[in-house]
């Protein structure tokens, strides 16, 4: 269960990332920075790890963001530490696919299912 305190670092992270995204040149084209959603970032207890989840539009080229990303997290880390955030740390950071989108079609999928919905009735 997250804090309060995680929480609200959280979203300051996610902010930043996402400005991050849009501001710096990271020299790639594959990293199409308009097209990349940071759904959430999640804190770890001491502030010092911060876990990026996204997702790229339309679910195109997932890994190879993915890989991407993680290849460039050094332009993410200096972004985050000259950005003035209110902690002693920058948090390390860790990038992951989203896939809770996934989840939800497919628990919406077996709702729809003709077996599921007879049981429901």
């Amino acid at each position: 269960m997250e804090n309060q305190r995680q929480i609200r670092f959280g979203e300051l992270i996610r902010s930043l990332i996402s400005d991050c995204l849009i501001k710096e040149d990271f020299y790639d084209e594959d990293i199409n920075p308009t097209s990349i959603t940071v759904s959430f970032v999640r804190m770890s207890k001491d502030l010092k790890i911060a876990n990026i989840y996204f997702m790229p539009l339309g679910g195109k080229n997932k890994i190879k963001i993915l890989q991407n990303l993680k290849d460039k997290k050094y332009i993410f880390q200096k972004f985050l530490s000259r950005a003035k955030i209110q902690s002693k740390f920058t948090p390390k950071l860790s990038f992951y696919l989203d896939d809770t989108f996934d989840e939800a079609e497919k628990i919406e999928k077996l709702l729809l299912n003709k077996n599921v919905l007879r049981d429901i009735k």
